[in-house]
């Protein structure tokens, strides 16, 4: 299956340069959120908000990790932020 990842501000460094932060990214049948997390090098603590196709995954550990994703979905994953 083919899922389409955006990754912001410091996480866009775990796609390739000319991504510029968008790239497909394939993964196995019945593949999860952390599956793709794993496969791109990112840690849960690492991702402050997850959304599949514009709808926000709700934070809570492992269950986090554990939504199916399907063909085609887009995945959207913001760092934390700091500033003031």
């Amino acid at each position: 299956m083919k899922v389409r990842v955006k990754l912001f501000a410091s996480l866009r460094g775990k796609l390739p340069q000319a991504a510029r932060g968008a790239a497909a990214v394939e993964l196995g049948p019945g593949a999860t959120v952390k599956d793709l997390m794993d496969k791109l090098d990112i840690a849960e603590e690492q991702a402050a908000m997850i959304l599949i196709n514009g709808e926000q995954v709700p934070a809570g550990g492992a269950q986090r990790g554990e939504v199916a994703l399907k063909d085609d979905d887009t995945v959207s994953i913001f760092p934390s932020l700091a500033g003031g």
